[in-house]
């Protein structure tokens, strides 16, 4: 009865963790999502500000 006990403790624990990690997961796919947008904001910043040094030459 004890093993059974101490079974069911571990099953919680590692419920609660995985819970846990599934709501980290979900912020840290948001952030990853946004540094990409930002990413590729950036990127075509660089790109206009190269075309016009480029045009000034």
């Amino acid at each position: 009865m004890r093993y059974i006990a101490e079974l069911e403790r571990k099953i919680q624990t590692l419920q609660t963790e995985a819970t846990s990690l599934a709501a980290q997961l979900t912020l840290l796919q948001r952030d990853s999502s946004g540094m990409s947008a930002e990413n590729s904001e950036l990127k075509l910043r660089l790109q206009t500000m190269e075309q016009q040094v480029y045009l000034q030459d």
